[in-house]
C-alpha cells in the first residue's frame, strides 16, 4: 500500500484514503473498487461520472435543504 505508479498517479479506496496502490483493484478493508486518485478531487470526479451517483447526490442535497427550510420557518 502506499505504493504509487510511474505516473505519479495512485489509486485509493473511496472510503479509506490510507488505502493506496498502482494499480486498480478492491480495497482490503471494503472490497469497493479503487479509484484514480490522481488528484484533489477524485472522488468527485469519480462520483460525476456515473449518472446514478449524481441521481443521489440531488436527491439528498433536496432532501437536507429542505429540512434546513423547515426548520429555519418554525
Amino acid at each position: 500500500m502506499g505504493k504509487i505508479n510511474e505516473s505519479g498517479s495512485a489509486y485509493i479506496c473511496p472510503m479509506h484514503a490510507s488505502i493506496r496502490q498502482a494499480s486498480p483493484g478492491k480495497c482490503p478493508k471494503c472490497g469497493m473498487a479503487l479509484v484514480p486518485g490522481n488528484g484533489r478531487f477524485a472522488l468527485l470526479r469519480h462520483m460525476a461520472g456515473n449518472w446514478r451517483h449524481l441521481a443521489i447526490m440531488g436527491v439528498i442535497m433536496v432532501a437536507v435543504m429542505a429540512a434546513a427550510m423547515m426548520m429555519t420557518v418554525r
